[in-house]
């Protein structure tokens, strides 16, 4: 798996906004496409996962505002991907932000924590879930590899675009929560007018006090000299 491009973040939050105001009708085409990608790059993963059958699972990227459906069947085809409707059953459903689905699928997100991230939310068959991670774990994937592969030879130049680009993501993002946290420190530092009053009257007192204590030292002084 590319260690350039396993641990960037902007192309799927870019993915997640590009998908989500697309029509059904535009994300099949792309869907099929995604398909023929991963049995091209990928063919013991969808002989692997064809021992599953027959199994569906729906994949919800809550960010994308669209549900996928996996058939996992013993026909010629034996693993589709498709547009999930409301009234389609499945025996599971996995969701989550889709960048956190996609560590999923690149091994980011070991087994035993599947159930215990909050990012990731299972129902239905647990065990077909485990399974389909298991299927995964066992195949080198990274997506946006996969994806760079359609760029033939500015693949290379592609992906230290994007490296560049999600870096410079990276640091707005710090720099935006620097501004976040000192607007709230600001927001939070309240003052209390009255009590400052209180303290500078207190202090000006006790200057007035140091005051004539000194003038009357000075008199006494001119006094004994005078004498």
């Amino acid at each position: 798996m590319s260690q350039t491009t396993r641990h960037l973040e902007l192309p799927a939050r870019l993915a997640g906004l590009a998908l989500r105001p697309m029509p059904p009708k535009a994300l099949e085409p792309l869907l099929g496409l995604a398909m023929r990608l991963v049995e091209r790059r990928h063919p013991r993963l969808i002989e692997r996962l064809a021992e599953l059958a027959p199994a569906r699972i729906v994949i919800e990227p809550r960010d994308t505002h669209h549900r996928f459906l996996i058939d996992i069947n013993e026909g010629s085809a034996p693993v589709r991907l498709m547009l999930a409707h409301e009234d389609d059953e499945a025996q599971a459903t996995i969701s989550g932000r889709l960048a956190t689905l996609i560590d999923l699928m690149e091994g980011r997100i070991d087994g035993d924590s599947l159930f215990f991230t909050r990012e990731l939310t299972v129902t239905g068959d647990t065990a077909l879930i485990v399974a389909l991670r298991n299927t995964l774990d066992g195949e080198e994937i990274s997506v946006l590899d996969d994806v760079l592969a359609f760029l033939g030879p500015f693949a290379q130049p592609a992906a230290r675009l994007i490296a560049v680009a999600d870096e410079m993501a990276k640091r707005l993002a710090l720099r935006a929560q620097d501004g976040l946290r000192s607007l709230h420190d600001m927001a939070h530092d309240h003052h209390n007018p009255e009590a400052e009053a209180d303290a500078l009257r207190t202090e000006i007192s006790g200057l007035k006090t140091r005051l004539a204590k000194l003038e009357t030292r000075a008199v006494k002084t001119k006094e004994a000299a005078s004498a």
